[in-house]
């Protein structure tokens, strides 16, 4: 992954979508004024920072201009509602690119074998292991971190349920369990403890007690 390889981390780091908002307002004889926002997201090349409208443009110009480069390999990863347009290796896992690339923290590794469900997150609102999908296979895919489910003050009504019947113990696997734990509750909102331990059955808590984040869910979250 060092020197000048186009799959290199400093290159990942530079290819990003590039979102402008651009205000226009109208000011008529009248008394009415009328505003109208337009939001223009630019795919930006990594090599020469040009700007594309898209990333099927970017992909061009990447063959053309950047000829022997992987361009089959640009992706865009929607992620908690923002675009990231990056180059990856054809067999980088999704949790890798989600922590490592993009710095999305709350995703922990744990077995890198999809048996402890550490690395959970909600592809397309279903919780997914992102140790076992690749993130070339991602491409166009909604993906929700934990870092979406609070706006940095308030907890959303799981998190604060985890909180309150002290389930998240030592927190190594919480937000595992807790992007599973929403996506049950969006489907199931008042789940029974057979369901919830269903939801839960591909979850392993190092700390061997899963007594409280069974019981957090039992009956819905307010």
């Amino acid at each position: 992954m060092g020197g000048a390889t186009i799959g290199s981390a400093s290159l990942l780091a530079a290819c990003g979508s590039d979102t402008t908002t651009q205000t226009i307002t109208n000011t008529t004889t009248t008394t009415s004024t009328v505003t109208s926002t337009t939001t223009v997201t630019n795919y930006i090349c990594p090599v020469d920072s040009q700007k594309f409208s898209s990333l099927a443009d970017l992909q061009d110009h990447y063959s053309t201009e950047h000829a022997g480069n992987q361009a089959e390999n640009i992706v865009t990863l929607n992620v908690n509602g923002k675009a990231y347009a990056l180059i990856v290796e054809p067999w980088w896992p999704l949790a890798y690119v989600l922590r490592d690339i993009l710095g999305f923290y709350s995703i922990k590794l744990g077995c890198d074998m999809g048996n402890c469900g550490t690395c959970t997150i909600q592809v397309d609102g279903a919780p997914m292991f992102s140790c076992l999908m690749l993130a070339v296979d991602c491409d166009g895919m909604e993906i929700t971190t934990l870092e979406a489910m609070s706006d940095g003050i308030n907890l959303d009504p799981v998190q604060q349920a985890f909180y309150d019947y002290d389930a998240y113990q030592c927190g190594y696997c919480t937000p595992g369990l807790i992007m599973a734990a929403e996506a049950l509750i969006k489907k199931n909102p008042k789940p029974t403890a057979e369901e919830v331990q269903e939801a839960f059955s591909g979850h392993l808590c190092f700390c061997a007690n899963m007594t409280k984040q069974v019981e957090c869910l039992v009956g819905g979250v307010d």
